[in-house]
């Protein structure tokens, strides 16, 4: 490694954010890698893939003493478009989802929208959406009311508990 790398690895490791990190548990160690959220996590270990459900937060996880991180940047072919600063607790790696569209679908019974209801009413007022609260109150069941009869496609598989 040259002086200008060598300087650079000193400030990374003496910095506000480098360092290292002595646990004093296995478990300590493991909530200590989860609240961190590294960017690339190399486990060099002999129980690499044991400990790997352990590990819930990290950009790109390497497992055993020869996934170096290079090979995994340059050649192995993950995405080295990946989540840092900490943001491995909540975002993912760059991957072919990203470029997919995906839709979310729902649907709901009579029975769940009964239940349901009173709760997205109260969050909708709270929110200021007096709209959206409407659309789930006593005036959406008036005219509904009024309205053709609704056969429920599912009722067939309705599970009664």
């Amino acid at each position: 490694m040259g002086e200008y790398r060598a300087d650079f690895s000193r400030t990374v490791l003496n910095g506000r954010n480098g360092g290292i990190v002595l646990a004093p548990s296995i478990e300590a160690a493991f909530d200590f890698i989860n609240d961190y959220a590294a960017e690339h996590m190399a486990v060099l270990s002999t129980s690499a893939f044991e400990l790997l459900p352990r590990i819930r937060n990290a950009g790109e996880i390497l497992l055993g003493p020869h996934s170096a991180i290079p090979i995994a940047n340059f050649v192995l072919g993950p995405s080295h478009v990946l989540p840092t600063g900490g943001r491995a607790n909540t975002a993912s790696p760059l991957s072919v989802f990203d470029f997919m569209k995906r839709s979310s679908i729902a649907y709901l019974s009579q029975a769940a929208y009964q239940r349901l209801a009173p709760a997205a009413r109260t969050f909708a007022r709270y929110e200021g959406f007096m709209a959206h609260a409407n659309s789930v109150s006593e005036i959406r069941d008036r005219i509904l009311s009024n309205s053709r009869p609704f056969t429920d496609p599912l009722e067939q598989f309705t599970i009664s508990r």
